[in-house]
């Protein structure tokens, strides 16, 4: 498969990147319900900064989930990306019909919340209010208020272009050289939206080398064992509840919409697990 999210790590060791290019997966996206212009360019907007967000994901079974609410009621957006690559957003109805300006969707009540999970990790969930005046800023902002790492966010939308990088400094960076970062990246703009894919690693970013490469695609490969990671973070007082009323577990994927039942059995087999690694 086609790889189209890099990351690369600038010379000095100081700064990590991840640049990707969505354009052919947007058309398998459901870009295609969006009614107005405005909501067409924001769900561009999210689809790529969370396809940057893959990158952090090194494990199969790690999966991102973000969701946005915006001040208006039910103007939402929701999208969760897995350790394959794979990538869903979607729009509440009454967002895919907006049509005005950014600031009318942020301030009191607007929220940015990312999850990250794992089947060893469990859940770690993260909220911040939205008050930026773009998205990007708007993840910027995430990280740097609840993850206290600093975080930017670029995205290029143009003449059927859909790119964008990820800066993020490492411990012990020099911010000289993260301001230059960011400087030439930005004055890069002419390249990133003309450029052929492969060769925006030379143009754009002579200053560091390309460790890995990754595919991000509109699609899904989840399965059922996937989710027994979800259920294991659960109290087991909750799941021993369940267990005595008879009552099975549903979870639907956020990248597919599909639906998996556990059972009783399911649930005390999950129980023992969790009360194996407890000891007891």
């Amino acid at each position: 498969m086609k790889t189209n999210l890099i990351k690369l790590l600038t010379k000095d060791k100081g700064i990590r990147l991840f640049m990707v290019d969505v354009a052919n997966i947007l058309e398998h996206s459901n870009l295609k319900n969006m009614k107005t212009d405005f909501a067409m360019q924001l769900y561009t907007n999210i689809f790529i900064d969370c396809c940057l967000l893959r990158g952090f994901l090194t494990e199969v079974d790690q999966r991102i989930s973000v969701s946005v609410r915006f001040k208006p009621a039910e103007h939402t957006a929701h999208c969760d990306v897995d350790g394959s690559g794979n990538v869903n957003c979607t729009f509440s109805p009454q967002l895919t019909a907006f049509n005005g300006d950014f600031t009318d969707l942020v301030g009191d009540g607007a929220s940015l919340s990312i999850s990250r999970a794992s089947w060893m990790g469990g859940i770690f969930t993260g909220m911040v209010e939205l008050k930026s005046a773009s998205i990007d800023s708007c993840f910027s902002y995430f990280y740097a208020k609840s993850e206290q790492t600093k975080t930017i966010f670029r995205t290029w939308i143009e003449n059927g272009i859909a790119r964008g990088c990820l800066i993020q400094p490492l411990p012990y960076y020099n911010s000289d050289h993260l301001q230059f970062v960011v400087d030439s990246i930005d004055s890069a703009e002419k390249y990133i939206v003309t450029e052929q894919w492969v060769e925006l690693p030379i143009r754009v970013f002579p200053y560091a080398t390309v460790i890995d490469e990754y595919s991000v695609q509109n699609e899904c490969n989840c399965s059922k064992e996937m989710f027994f990671g979800i259920l294991m973070s659960v109290e087991t007082d909750e799941l021993k509840n369940s267990i005595e009323v008879g009552r099975n577990e549903e979870l639907e994927c956020g990248i597919c919409g599909k639906k998996y039942i556990f059972s009783t059995n399911d649930l005390e087999a999950i129980v023992k697990m969790k009360e194996s690694e407890q000891g007891g």
